[in-house]
């Protein structure tokens, strides 16, 4: 099983880490580092999430690192992680 990253989950990442370093790099660094340890532990257990209520026609699952959405799509060999979103955002899916 591998880990995979959309482009818009890498670009989200780098916006969540600047938001939250304008206050603290610490803590841009510290909320960075859980939610990639949050999505790495799909690989242990990538069927533990719950399907995503937004969008019950997409194979999409999500798990949470609070106050953070993971949002991935699971194969037979790979773990994709679609975007992250703040809890409080309105969550609406890259295309292509």
């Amino acid at each position: 099983m591998n880990l995979q990253w959309s482009a818009e989950a890498r670009q989200e990442l780098r916006a969540i880490r600047r938001f939250i370093a304008r206050d603290s790099e610490f803590y841009a660094d510290r909320t960075i580092a859980r939610i990639i340890e949050r999505a790495e532990s799909l690989l242990a257990s990538p069927r533990r999430g719950h399907p995503v209520h937004e969008y019950p026609e997409e194979a999409l699952k999500e798990i949470h690192e609070p106050p953070y959405r993971i949002i991935y799509r699971l194969s037979a060999e790979v773990v994709s992680i679609v975007t992250i979103v703040h809890f409080k955002q309105h969550l609406t899916l890259p295309r292509g």
